[in-house]
C-alpha cells in the first residue's frame, strides 16, 4: 500500500490539481499537509477526492509535516511513503511504480525521478542530493534513518534525510526514464550580456532558512564534501540578488542572519 503527503502553503490551484491528479488513480491515500494559516486553509482547498485527507497543525514545517506522514503509514499499514511538494508534477507517475516497487528485480533504496529532462545512463543510478518532492521511500526505511531532523524545517530537509541515510548504506537512486516537473521559488527572468538568467526570487524568510541550514550542513556532516561545493553557488546566488531582485536590502540582511545563526547555533 501506498501512502502520499503533499506539503501546500497558499498553493496555486492549476499546478496543484495537476500535481494530485498525476498520481492519485496509483496510490491508496493522499495526505495534503497545510502549512496554509489555519483561517485561511478552506481558500486552498481545491482537491476534493475520496482518497483525499486535509491535515495540518499550525507548524510550518516540511519535516514536521513528513515525520506525521511516517507515523500515519506505520499506524495504518501502509509499505511506502511518496513525498511531494506542491510545485511539481510526474509526467509518468504509473510507469515509476513498475520499475521501482512492483519490480522484483528493483534494488533497495530511496526512489527519486529525474527533475525536468535530465536523464541517467543506468536504470537505477545513485545520486547524492535528490529533492523531497517525488521521493518515493519504503517505511521499512525510514524506520531505519529514524525519520526528519525537524531543526531543519523548510530548507535542507532533503538533504538531511538523504546524508543519514548515506550514513547508514542506503542508497537513494534516480530511476532512469521517470520525469518530474519542479518548480523552485517564484522564478522570474533578467537579461545580463544577451544571456537569460532565471533567478528564485524567494523571500526573505526562505533565504534566511536557505543560509542558515547549508551552514549547519557543512559543519554537522563535515564528510560529505559535495555540500561545500553547492554553498558556492548560493554565495554567487547573493550577487544576482544584488544585481537583480527587488526587496535587496531585507533579503541581504536575511542572508547574514542566516549565516549568523548557522555559524553561532551549538551543535
Amino acid at each position: 500500500m501506498i501512502l502520499a503527503i503533499v506539503v501546500t502553503y497558499f498553493p496555486e490551484e492549476k499546478l496543484l490539481k495537476e500535481n494530485v491528479n498525476a498520481f492519485i488513480d496509483s496510490v491508496d491515500k493522499v495526505l495534503i499537509w497545510e502549512n496554509t494559516p489555519s483561517e485561511k486553509r478552506d481558500d486552498y482547498r481545491f482537491i476534493r477526492h475520496e482518497k483525499v485527507e486535509f491535515c495540518g497543525d499550525d507548524i510550518n514545517s516540511i519535516s514536521h509535516a513528513l515525520n506525521y506522514a511516517w507515523r500515519y503509514a506505520k499506524n495504518n499499514g501502509f509499505n511506502h511513503l511518496l513525498t511531494m511538494d506542491q510545485d511539481s508534477c510526474f509526467e509518468n507517475f504509473s510507469f515509476y511504480l513498475k520499475q521501482t516497487i512492483l519490480n522484483k528485480d528493483a534494488p533497495e533504496g530511496i526512489y527519486t525521478p529525474l527533475i525536468e529532462k535530465k536523464n541517467v545512463t543506468e536504470d537505477f543510478e545513485e545520486v547524492e542530493r535528490p529533492i523531497t518532492s517525488g521521493m518515493l521511500i519504503p517505511v521499512a526505511l525510514i524506520d531505519r534513518i529514524g525519520g526528519w531532523d525537524e531543526e531543519f524545517k523548510i530548507d535542507a530537509v532533503d538533504d538531511v534525510f538523504c546524508l543519514r541515510a548515506h550514513s547508514l548504506g542506503i542508497k537513494t537512486l534516480a530511476v532512469k526514464g521517470i520525469v518530474m516537473q519542479h518548480r523552485l521559488g517564484e522564478p522570474v527572468t533578467r537579461m545580463l550580456c544577451g544571456h537569460t538568467i532565471v533567478l528564485r526570487n524567494y523571500t526573505p524568510n526562505r533565504l534566511y532558512e536557505i543560509y542558515r541550514n547549508n551552514i549547519l550542513l557543512i559543519r554537522q556532516y563535515p564528510q560529505f564534501t559535495y555540500i561545500r561545493k553547492d554553498f558556492k553557488g548560493w554565495l554567487k546566488y547573493i550577487v544576482w540578488i544584488l544585481l537583480f531582485e527587488g526587496n535587496k536590502a531585507r533579503k541581504f540582511v536575511s542572508i547574514l542572519r542566516g549565516c549568523y545563526a548557522g555559524i553561532t547555533k551549538r551543535l
